[in-house]
């Protein structure tokens, strides 16, 4: 039920995906356009790339009773979800962000190319439901994500999983258009659930019929607004339900964070502490080109990209060797 579980698919889808691949040349086409931060720009004027100056999006500070209860609930259940908490013109900004981004033919987590896909981890009510979660000097992993569920029947968010067996470590999810029952929102098995006849989810391999059945009882469903925030920490089991059809997709946004003292797996690092300021674009593109393919196997049409992320990566290596002999 970790991320690396998930089915790998079949010798002929294989064959079948290898022949969508970007060739050669359209990779190099594509490696100078994503370097090229004046690209960005006239893509989507609206937003900035590595500008410091950038307004941090305007949150108000969740109120102490807010967050006492929020706080409470990700103690003692494992996840927490906090409905409208930001702007609606922040929020409709970074979702025409992704269409544009879409619309220029990229997968939608190069809209973190722009500096307020960054920045919105600043805002005051993610930072305090981070800070109940992992404490003072936590950082941002290197796993970026954008989901774009398109409102089809049997369209689909990822299968369930956890993000991790890992500790000290928290997911956390921005919806960008309503998370509806119908579109396909986030379904939670709460961590206080008593597990005694199930085992430890994490260790197990296969399920019997009994344990199915009470697993799926134990969800919960997440039905959320646009600007709701809503996170977990990695050891949560949580999917994206099946769409019905019709109405709007659903777009969301997500971003891994760690403790302080926690030491980052080498597939993590860089490790970023926004406080100190924006990762430059080369950081930025690194942490998209591993994200494609580290998540390809969620999303099978990622896998057309993989030769392009690892030529990201590849070029964003030396600034991440530089910014660590920097930061020693």
């Amino acid at each position: 039920m970790e991320r690396d579980s998930v089915t790998p698919p079949s010798r002929a889808a294989r064959k079948l995906l290898a022949r969508l691949d970007l060739s050669r040349d359209e990779i190099d086409a594509r490696l100078a356009l994503a370097l090229d931060s004046g690209y960005w720009k006239s893509l989507y004027p609206a937003f900035s790339v590595n500008d410091e100056s950038s307004a941090l999006p305007r949150a108000d500070a969740l109120t102490a009773s807010q967050y006492e209860r929020l706080a409470d609930h990700l103690t003692r259940r494992g996840y927490f979800h906090a409905d409208s908490v930001l702007e609606s013109e922040t929020i409709d900004a970074m979702r025409g962000c992704i269409e544009a981004v879409r619309s220029a033919g990229w997968p939608p987590v190069f809209a973190y190319v722009y500096d307020q896909f960054w920045t919105i981890w600043r805002v005051a009510p993610i930072k305090q439901m981070v800070q109940a979660g992992l404490g003072e000097g936590y950082r941002l992993i290197s796993h970026p994500w954008c989901h774009y569920v398109n409102p089809v029947a049997g369209a689909s968010g990822w299968p369930p999983h956890v993000d991790g067996n890992l500790a000290n470590r928290l997911s956390v999810w921005i919806p960008l258009t309503d998370a509806t029952l119908d579109n396909g929102c986030i379904y939670v098995v709460p961590g206080d659930q008593n597990f005694a006849r199930i085992g430890e989810l994490r260790e197990l391999k296969s399920a019997t019929n009994l344990q199915l059945r009470e697993l799926m009882q134990r969800g919960r469903a997440l039905p959320a607004s646009a600007g709701a925030i809503m996170g977990w920490h990695f050891r949560i089991l949580h999917w994206g339900s099946v769409a019905s059809g019709g109405g709007h997709p659903r777009i969301s946004t997500v971003m891994e964070f760690i403790k302080a003292e926690e030491a980052g797996l080498p597939s993590e690092m860089p490790l970023f502490d926004l406080d100190r300021g924006l990762p430059p674009l080369l950081q930025r593109l690194f942490a998209i080109g591993r994200a494609i393919n580290h998540y390809k196997r969620f999303e099978l049409r990622m896998r057309r990209y993989a030769g392009l992320g690892r030529a990201l990566m590849r070029v964003g290596d030396a600034a991440n060797r530089e910014s660590a002999a920097t930061a020693t």
